[in-house]
Order: structure tokens, then sequence, then C-alpha cells
């Protein structure tokens, strides 16, 4: 009798659930979109190797092109009192094409809902933000519209009784759908740039609620999609030039709020889906991100100068200041910085364990 011959190894990577029933599996990890939905069991022969990529190549060189002019900051001729100790490559690392599951303690998912929950309330304050800065428009009086109308919704928001809120979901919502359409036909980056910065506002009031609007506290696969375009329209679409007319200081905030826009574009889409899932997906592209070490420019002197013909050794991607931020290399972590900390590495502040000051350099 001859010997059974062994079965080849399958390189199916659906999960058991959905092979059985002859349906697409979108392989996420630890439960397919499918199997969450129907509330069952998601097993698979092999783990998937990726899960919905939504990069390429192709796309990441044109964006690291543009990154290296007016995406990449100069140095200052004032130096906020902050401290690194690091090694600085200027090359920006390609994206690779898959994106990797990530879950994080429920101490810093509650931080990072916490801390992007709270940006309408800071903006309806002083209409600033971690990634909205008033000086970059030419009259602060007298902002984009797309701003004026959701720092309006902001105030509404933030002054109403939890018990209430939910009356203003159906004006969020309409708010959202209004600056979704606006983006198709936006007629330069500068409104291009308010309408996305207005619609995370409205997003971070809307799909981080701690009450439950509507039913939206079940998670929306083309929320996150959206999230997720919004911050590869606004790289693909930055100038790489800026006018002659802005001054130092006001080029530099430009340049300083599209990469902050992006990344907190990313980060609302990562904790949105911490909080409704307790896991998040997250693609290395985000890890390439362009990253300006001077955070404390962003709150200085509005008439500080900023040498645009100086050393761009400030330039580093957001995968290297989260690591620089995890081994203890920054001193006075910025609040921005402690969102990136916990988003990127889910790391608290307070867990960083600084080495010794020697050797430290001032920024």
């Amino acid at each position: 009798m001859a010997p059974d011959i062994p079965r080849p190894p399958t390189l199916r990577r659906s999960c058991q659930a959905c092979a059985r029933g002859k349906r697409r599996c979108d392989q996420r990890w630890p439960r397919c979109t499918r199997c969450q939905t129907r509330k069952i069991d998601c097993e698979y022969i092999n783990v998937p190797l990726t899960v919905g990529s939504d990069t390429n190549p192709t796309t990441a060189t044109a964006i690291t092109t543009t990154t290296k002019s007016t995406l990449s900051p100069k140095l200052p001729h004032k130096r906020p009192r902050q401290y690194y100790h690091f090694t600085t490559t200027h090359s920006i690392p390609l994206p690779l094409p898959l994106e990797i599951t990530k879950g994080y303690s429920q101490s810093i998912i509650a931080y990072l809902v916490s801390g992007m929950r709270a940006y309408p309330t800071t903006f309806a304050q002083n209409m600033k933000t971690h990634f909205i800065h008033p000086e970059l428009w030419p009259s602060p009086s007298s902002p984009p519209l797309a701003i004026k109308e959701v720092h309006t919704l902001c105030k509404l928001h933030s002054t109403s009784a939890t018990d209430t809120k939910n009356h203003i979901t159906p004006l969020l919502q309409q708010k959202s759908l209004s600056l979704l359409h606006t983006l198709n036909h936006t007629t330069n980056f500068e409104d291009l740039l308010a309408t996305t910065q207005a619609l995370l506002l409205a997003q971070c009031m809307l799909i981080l609620s701690d009450t439950d609007p509507s039913g939206l506290q079940s998670y929306s696969e083309s929320t996150s999609t959206m999230l997720f375009n919004l911050g590869q329209k606004l790289w693909q679409q930055a100038p790489i030039q800026l006018p002659g007319s802005l001054s130092p200081r006001r080029a530099w905030l430009f340049g300083e709020s599209v990469r902050r826009t992006i990344i907190v574009g990313f980060m609302l889409r990562s904790v949105y889906s911490l909080k409704m899932r307790n896991y998040s997906v997250r693609t290395p592209f985000v890890d390439s991100l362009p990253f300006d070490v001077r955070t404390g420019l962003w709150d200085g002197d509005a008439d500080g100068d900023v040498d645009v013909d100086g050393s761009g050794d400030a330039m580093v991607s957001l995968h290297q200041y989260s690591g620089m931020l995890e081994r203890g290399m920054v001193h006075g972590i910025s609040e921005f910085g402690g969102l990136i900390l916990a988003a990127c590495r889910g790391r608290a502040v307070q867990g960083v364990v600084y080495p010794s000051v020697d050797g430290y350099v001032g920024y």
C-alpha cells in the first residue's frame, strides 16, 4: 500500500469562516470585519501578511520629493528651551505597502481619546490647536469660511451639557458632508488645508463622542478610509514652493500646519480604531511622515524670526521622533509630543526613562 502523500501547506490568507462561506475576507487581525460584524470566532490558517494596503512605492517616491522642499523646515535664530540628543538622517525612508496591527493598554487608549477629544474645546476657546495656528491667516479676525463655521460648532459643542450634545450631532453630520463636498471643489491648497482642518475637528466631535449619537458607536470602515484619504490628499497636493510674499515665520507655520494636519489626521484614524475595536491598524507610511523637532516654535513668540536659509537638521521622520521620545532623548516633551509618543509607541510620558544629560544639545 502506497504511503500517504503529505498535503502541501496552504497559502490561503482568508479566515476559515469567510473561506467556508465563500466570501471575500479583508484579513483584518485579530478578527476580520465580517466576523466582527457577525460576532463569530475568526480563525486564520496563516496570519495575514497585509491588511488593506493603501499605499504604493510609486506614490511614496513622489511624496518624498515634496518633503525635501516645502515641508522641510529650517533652524530658527531663537531656540526654544528644549534639549535633544540624537543623530539625524536627512533621508526619510520610503513607506512599505503593508499595514501593522497594534494594540495598546486601556490607559493609553483613554489618554489618546481624551487628548484628541479636547481639540474642539481648545479651538473654541482660542481658535488654536496642535495643528491649527491662527497666525497663518492674513487676518486672525477673518479666518477661512470653513474654519469660521466649524469654530461656531465647536463653541456650541463645548458649552452644551452632556445630555444635550446629541442634539448637535445632526449639525455635525451635515457639516461633515458639506466639507467633504467642498474638498473636491477647492481651487487652491490654502482652502484645501483649511477645509481638511475643519473636517478633522468635526470628526473629533462625532467619532470620539462619549455619548451614543444616533448609533455612531459602531465602527465604520468608510470613516477610517475617509480619514486616511484626507492625509493622502494633503500630502500629494502640498505645493513645492511657497509665495515669496510670506514672512519667514508664516512660511514656517504654513509648512508646519501641513505636516501637523496630516499627522493628526492619521492619529485620529488610529485613535478611532483603538476606541472602537481596542486595536489600531497603522501603515509604515505614517512612520515616514516628516516632523520638526522644534515643537516650541509652534507656541513661540509671534515676532520670533525663523531662519529660512539655515540648516535643516531639525527635520526627522515621525518614526525617528517617537523613538527619540521613547528613549528619553527629548527633555521637556510637549503636549503634542505626548500624544505622538502614545499613538506611535503606546507609551506614556510618565514612563520615559531619561539617560544622562551629558551630550544633550539644545534646539
